[in-house]
């Protein structure tokens, strides 16, 4: 199992992992906006972690989103670009280039009640365009589903968010492990609003990438901070707390909003 796991993370490393995170993210944990607008979102971000084995991977991500809300429903576009870096024993390798493209959508089932709760459901479909051979990518479509509950109360809000990613379950080359056909999402946030500024406090648990290997536990802190009516800034931090993910990781955006 362990020369599996080698096998599999130097031939992949970070991306396997970081395609769960693009499928999962955005639309899944973030509250739909209440009014109509387009919006454009620049970024960037760091992830880097062993996996348990003796290579270290370090991934750097950008990425260009374009979206559209529509009061009860959004959707977007994210296309990143990868950097991956692999050393081990002081030799490194770099693969880089195009990332697979995301598209999500998201609907609020029910809209906030007087006691404050809501429901938003959101899919995700992951499209193969990075290269598999380099390790950018798994080289095949994954769909994702999550339902996001929310509660707020004063300057709080809680959200609890379920999903499943459905991927593609093939062999790994030259050995006979396999990649799981599907995943779990589970995820608990709290966010509180201090003048304008939301900071967020999470706590994310996903399925494994590899059969028998562990899955990715992290905790995160999410800061989004406003400039004016039309942009803002969001900065976050990340920190795995098992082999199954980055150990580690930090991602800064810019987002411009268009009426």
């Amino acid at each position: 199992m362990q020369k599996a796991r080698e096998s599999f993370f130097r031939r992949t490393a970070c991306p396997p992992a970081c395609s769960l995170i693009l499928l999962a993210g955005g639309l899944a944990t973030r509250p739909l906006e209440a009014q109509s607008a387009t919006y454009l979102e620049l970024g960037g971000g760091w992830r880097q972690g062993d996996f348990g084995t003796p290579v270290r991977s370090t991934l750097w991500m950008g990425h260009a989103t374009f979206g559209i809300t529509g009061g009860r429903w959004e959707a977007n576009l994210t296309v990143p670009t990868l950097s991956l870096t692999r050393e081990e024993g002081g030799t490194s390798s770099q693969d880089q280039g195009l990332g697979d493209v995301v598209v999500r959508g998201a609907y609020r089932l029910m809209p906030e009640n007087e006691a404050g709760w809501s429901l938003d459901g959101a899919c995700a479909i992951k499209l193969p365009t990075a290269s598999e051979t380099a390790g950018l990518g798994t080289g095949h479509t994954d769909v994702g589903g999550f339902l996001t509950a929310r509660h707020r109360g004063g300057a709080f809000q809680w959200t609890c968010l379920g999903g499943w990613i459905q991927a593609s379950s093939s062999t790994l080359a030259g050995t006979a492990e396999t990649l799981t056909p599907g995943a779990y999402v589970l995820g608990l946030n709290v966010a509180c609003y201090a003048n304008l500024t939301r900071w967020e406090l999470g706590l994310e648990a996903r399925g494994p990438a590899l059969e028998g290997a562990p899955g990715a536990r992290e905790v995160s802190l999410k800061v989004f901070q406003p400039f004016s009516s039309t942009w803002g800034m969001n900065v976050g931090f990340t920190l795995g707390l098992n082999d199954g993910g980055p150990r580690r990781g930090a991602d800064l955006a810019l987002v411009w909003r268009f009426n």
